[in-house]
């Protein structure tokens, strides 16, 4: 199967997908909080990954931009200077398998899926302003 980041993007600016909430465990054995982790496909091509955490100190944790994906699935992820920014690749997906008959994702052979969350219009923090349907 041929994939195209385009194809993901929906009919407005952009398509956020995430996984479900990931709870990470303390030092003590207990659930203390837990990171999402959504990639975001734009009209254009670009795909964007972000890792936000959930819990006491909820923020957004990094992101990263892609300069690609091969028409196998696999994504090209232009990683920042470590010294200026915080990334860690561990949760950065590398391939896209397939597409499930709900429009999920599935990346490096997990069975757990990425999920439409959003189909947005607008994304003003990256620089992408209110787009009309395509």
């Amino acid at each position: 199967m041929s994939f195209h980041a385009k194809d993901f993007a929906g009919s407005h600016c952009g398509c956020r997908y995430q996984q479900d909430y990931r709870p990470t465990l303390g030092r003590d054995g207990k659930k203390e909080s837990g990171t999402l982790e959504v990639i975001k496909f734009y009209y254009d091509g670009a795909i964007r990954f972000e890792q936000h955490c959930y819990g006491e100190a909820a923020t957004f944790v990094f992101g990263v931009w892609a300069s690609g994906m091969d028409e196998d699935g696999t994504l090209h992820w232009v990683l920042p200077d470590r010294r200026k920014s915080y990334y860690d690749e561990a949760y950065l997906p590398q391939k896209l398998d397939r597409v499930d008959e709900t429009g999920n994702l599935y990346f490096d052979g997990s069975n757990f899926p990425w999920k439409l969350a959003d189909d947005f219009a607008e994304d003003k923090r990256w620089g992408y302003p209110k787009c009309r349907d395509w």
